[in-house]
């Protein structure tokens, strides 16, 4: 006869239940079910005590034998399913240093609670609430707890009237893994074991003899969580792989370090040397490492014959035909990162043939990378070709990794800073340009933040044509080339890597030559000029640069502010490209015959370069100023030289008609400079004796003759008018 408590027409609480069969069952119930700490006795002397949940075997238990053998372990009804014992070569990510790197220091949990639910539903909320479950006094009229919706006061009620449970020491040893204390193990115990070591071995007869004995559970896991899958995986036994999974094993079950067989597997396929990412890995490489992995597997992977990777290739198959989840891991980031780090395109290919997630990043202790920033800066032909797989399930083209405050150093570093021993210009916080003369910018601010797939990209310095071909692949799914990291834009880093061909598709796809930049490189007509990258190009290529980028619209007169220390003034691309000359003191102050060859071709590189950007700003300053009144325009250069003479006296002069630009008419400099005008005709001005005497002989004589005999015709008639009023129109002169 059974004997215990009830509460609400439950057997709930204490009990001692007895089954026909003679055994008998001492533990608690809760509302009519087995559910804790229960001792189960048979009359043969085998007794179990452990946890139970809805009548099952469910957690930490112990089977006493009469021979005085125990199986202890954690159950799923009558089978263990996780010994409290190690098992010799279990795999471990410890053993690996180099993927270990790769985990989360905030590694993602393996439970959700309900308030954190991403599936949360309206009716999940439903049992919050007693008033929103059922009328006032229900249970008048029925208690059947297997249909009825349970409410939180209702349970807490239950878990006040029932037992506590008396099992705790020894589940809490159970679960900790100490076995040591419970005697010599018992049959499923050693069975379980040599499921394992079997499957480890390849022994498929000795593996199906155990799993036919029903000794074992083909889920079995040693205390590491290393499954008897796990270890016909790792050694590639594909006929024990397919009859455990043919018996019922969980392909996707993960051992306690996260890792599902897949991902083992992923992680011997691929080791570190056969990582192929440069640039967006590098930060990956900075992270250095005490202890090499001494296993026999990873120095047999690198060394490896064709024979064992393919073996390990067709295991990876294999599962993943079988329902492997390559995102089941939740340890590791994710299984696609490895296949796209190691260029391995028809890996890439078949994972995302199985739902392989692509929005995934690496931990922000690596950057925060996705798969397809990785992908963008692999080399080869392999790289587009992933690119291209990506591209096809990617979630967001545009994601930036968490690198926002990382400085763009490589090749050569741009921090705008003037070296020590350097010199510099003679700023005085001058204006710049008048607003009349340049294109002001409208278009949105931005966006600054870590690099996107397209950054990675355009930095790549590898074969140009492939980095083309992604760069390409990206803008034509709707990249953003208007984006900023470290201060530049895709455009600029093209530039800087010295990438023509990206340049080009750049500002086919919509790229703004004029996107103003946040850090040194204040534009992508800047970063052409620059001596920071003048490394990259031919004194011919950066001049085709320039005017590519002023034919798709850059704008040679948008201001560009230079500062050294304090001093600080606002001038042109030309002012920035003598300001970046400059600074290279050697090249610029050294007398061109002291300069060794290799100096001398430099110096010419870059004159050659200043002058026609020079030449191009005087076009432009000439284009725009004869859309104007030539009169109005004169009168105002002249007006705005007599007006700077009379600054310090009280003699009052018409304001300035039109905003005219002071520039050296032959350099093209406007700021850290003295500029006097033409003592002749006042038109143009000069910053120097050499560039007044280049600009005379050059081009000024013919157009300053030119204008002194326009001025002395304009200067007769307007006489003759004066005298034709004073003297009447009937008499002539």
């Amino acid at each position: 006869r059974d004997v215990g408590q009830f509460y609400m027409g439950h057997c709930h609480g204490k009990w001692i239940c007895y089954w026909p069969d003679g055994s008998k069952l001492t533990g608690a119930l809760y509302l009519g079910h087995v559910e804790g700490y229960g001792t189960l006795e048979w009359k043969d002397g085998r007794k179990f005590q452990g946890l139970y949940k809805s009548d099952e075997r469910f957690g930490p238990g112990i089977e006493n034998y009469p021979d005085g053998c125990r199986d202890v372990g954690l159950w799923l009804r009558d089978h263990l399913i996780k010994l409290c014992t190690e098992v010799p070569g279990y795999f471990s990510l410890l053993d690996y240093p180099a993927h270990y790197r790769y985990i989360a220091d905030n590694s993602p949990k393996k439970s959700v609670s309900v308030e954190e639910d991403p599936f949360l539903r309206s009716y999940k909320h439903l049992p919050l609430d007693d008033e929103d479950i059922f009328p006032e006094g229900v249970f008048a009229y029925s208690r059947n707890t297997d249909h009825l919706t349970l409410t939180w006061s209702f349970l807490e009620k239950c878990d006040a009237w029932c037992c506590q449970g008396e099992f705790a020491s020894d589940a809490n040893l159970i679960l900790s893994g100490a076995r040591g204390a419970y005697g010599p193990p018992g049959p499923r115990e050693l069975a379980s074991e040599q499921l394992i070591q079997k499957a480890a071995r390849g022994d498929c007869d000795g593996v199906y003899a155990i799993l036919r004995s029903g000794l074992a559970h083909p889920d079995i896991a040693d205390k590491h969580g290393y499954t008897a899958l796990a270890a016909a995986a790792v050694h590639s036994h594909n006929d024990v792989i397919n009859l455990l999974l043919d018996s019922g094993a969980d392909v996707n079950k993960c051992s306690d370090e996260g890792l599902s067989a897949l991902s083992m597997c992923f992680i011997l396929f691929y080791p570190e040397e056969s990582f192929k990412d440069k640039i967006a890995g590098r930060s990956l490489h900075s992270y250095k490492w005490n202890e090499q992995s001494e296993s026999s597997e990873t120095v047999n992977v690198a060394e490896g014959t064709v024979s064992e990777r393919q073996k390990r290739w067709e295991t990876i198959q294999l599962l993943l035909r079988r329902g492997a989840d390559p995102n089941a891991s939740w340890v590791l980031p994710h299984l696609l990162f490895f296949a796209v780090k190691a260029a391995d395109a028809e890996a890439v290919k078949l994972l995302l043939q199985r739902g392989a997630r692509t929005d995934v990043q690496l931990p922000s202790k690596l950057g925060g990378l996705t798969p397809l920033h990785i992908a963008a800066s692999i080399p080869g032909k392999e790289g587009v070709q992933i690119t291209q797989y990506l591209l096809h399930s990617a979630l967001d083209l545009n994601a930036r990794a968490e690198d926002g405050n990382e400085i763009y150093e490589w090749p050569f570093n741009d921090t705008g800073q003037l070296p020590s021993d350097g010199v510099g210009l003679q700023l005085r916080n001058e204006a710049g340009p008048p607003q009349a003369y340049f294109s002001s910018y409208s278009g949105p601010v931005p966006e600054e933040g870590g690099r996107s797939a397209l950054h990675i990209a355009c930095e790549r310095q590898d074969n140009r044509e492939h980095a083309r071909d992604v760069i390409r692949l990206l803008l034509m799914h709707q990249a953003n080339p208007n984006t900023l990291w470290s201060g530049h834009s895709p455009l600029s880093l093209a530039i800087a890597s010295g990438n023509d061909l990206a340049v080009t598709e750049l500002l086919k796809h919509g790229a703004d030559p004029n996107l103003p930049l946040s850090g040194a490189v204040r534009s992508a007509l800047c970063a052409a000029v620059s001596t920071a990258y003048e490394q990259e190009r031919t004194a011919a290529q950066r001049i085709a640069l320039v005017d590519k980028l002023l034919e798709a619209g850059a704008d040679i007169l948008a201001p560009v502010t230079l500062g050294e220390g304090q001093r600080k003034a606002v001038g042109t691309a030309v002012d920035y490209a003598y300001y970046k000359y400059y600074q290279d003191k050697r090249i610029a102050y050294t007398p061109y015959h002291v300069l060794s060859a290799s100096e001398q071709e430099v110096f010419q590189t870059r004159r050659s370069l200043l002058e026609h950007i020079t030449a191009k700003l005087r076009e432009r300053v000439i284009l725009k100023e004869k859309e104007w009144d030539q009169e109005a325009l004169r009168r105002s250069k002249k007006l705005g030289i007599h007006v700077s003479k009379k600054q310090g006296e009280s003699h009052h002069e018409e304001e300035v008609r039109l905003p005219f630009f002071k520039y050296c008419y032959q350099c093209g400099r406007s700021v850290g400079v003295q500029l006097s005008p033409c003592v002749r005709c006042h038109e143009v001005f000069t910053c120097s004796e050499a560039c007044r005497r280049k600009s005379w002989n050059e081009r000024h004589r013919q157009e300053c003759s030119g204008l002194l005999g326009l001025i002395f015709v304009e200067a007769n008639e307007n006489v003759c008018a004066k005298l034709s009023r004073s003297f009447g129109t009937s008499r002539s002169l």
